[in-house]
């Protein structure tokens, strides 16, 4: 079935919007507060300062939003000792959204692009199924079910030697691992070289949607056969959990080329403004100081 151009557009924003409530979601559950202000939302951590948890968004269901309004939840933001930060997802807003905020004096801090893979496709686009791979000899895959299993997950996260995958807008935080493990939130897993710890990949799981939120693989495997595998594994997982939608960062086009393969499409981005860091100096914490809280 092929979708007409409003439809196409309609189930294409109904997604995007789908993402935005998983994150919205997964913040909230890290301790987020979530408030209305205006036209437009504001994310706060009572606590924690980490960049990833306090900012202002479109409030959902708005067509547009001003800078007046944006201002507005910048202020409050600021009011609560906070960075002025705004994130949201391209393809849910007008493009003038971006000519607003720099008027504001907020910069592109960050513009990840997303990848997506819907089951029953989007557009008319159906995916195919995601199989199962077979594993080269040594390699194993296998997901945390304890706090050892967990304790070597943070081992290969952490490690110097590791290259790390990750959309950046969903922290990963020590202290609730185990806790959403057991409620079903969360997913982690283990790819084992002869019985070592090589690579590891967390999905967080919230309705029908999951986020790959991290890929870490030992740099000496790190080729695009052991990405796909581990990649693999943690897309079959959410689909096995009951996701329809599994979303996953698209940094670069090798990565991109490898969700391609797996049926992912191409899927805007998340953006993410903040103040000049000169203009605002001595407003709030610089975020490099942030680094030791999200470990």
């Amino acid at each position: 079935m092929v979708l007409n151009r409003d439809d196409n557009e309609r189930d294409m924003r109904q997604t995007l919007r789908q993402i935005q409530d998983h994150l919205g979601q997964v913040h909230e559950s890290l301790g987020a507060v979530r408030e209305s202000v205006g036209m437009v939302t504001v994310y706060h951590h009572p606590t924690n300062v980490l960049p990833h948890l306090n900012y202002v968004t479109p409030r959902q269901n708005t067509a547009w939003v001003s800078g007046a309004m944006m201002q507005q939840g910048i202020q409050y933001l600021g009011q609560l000792g906070r960075a002025p930060r705004v994130q949201y997802i391209e393809g849910l807003y007008p493009p003038q959204l971006a000519a607003t905020l720099r008027k504001l004096d907020l910069e592109v801090e960050r513009e990840v692009p997303i990848m997506i893979y819907k089951v029953g496709g989007i557009g008319g686009r159906v995916p195919p199924p995601i199989q199962p791979r077979p594993l080269p000899d040594g390699i194993a895959i296998e997901s945390v079910q304890d706090h050892r299993g967990m304790e070597a997950w943070w081992y290969v996260y952490r490690n110097a030697y590791y290259d790390v995958l990750t959309l950046g807008v969903e922290p990963l935080l020590v202290g609730r691992d185990m806790a959403a493990l057991r409620t079903g939130d969360q997913v982690d897993y283990i790819l084992y070289r002869y019985g070592f710890p090589a690579g590891v990949a967390r999905v967080s799981l919230y309705g029908e949607t999951a986020h790959i939120l991290c890929i870490a693989l030992l740099r000496e495997i790190r080729t695009p056969a052991m990405l796909q595998l581990i990649m693999n594994a943690a897309a079959r997982g959410a689909l096995e959990r009951g996701a329809r939608i599994v979303f996953l960062p698209g940094e670069t086009e090798a990565e991109r080329r490898m969700g391609r393969e797996l049926g992912f499409l191409d899927f805007g981005s998340v953006v993410c403004y903040a103040a000049n860091s000169t203009a605002h100096e001595g407003l709030y914490v610089s975020d490099l100081d942030l680094s030791v809280l999200m470990f």
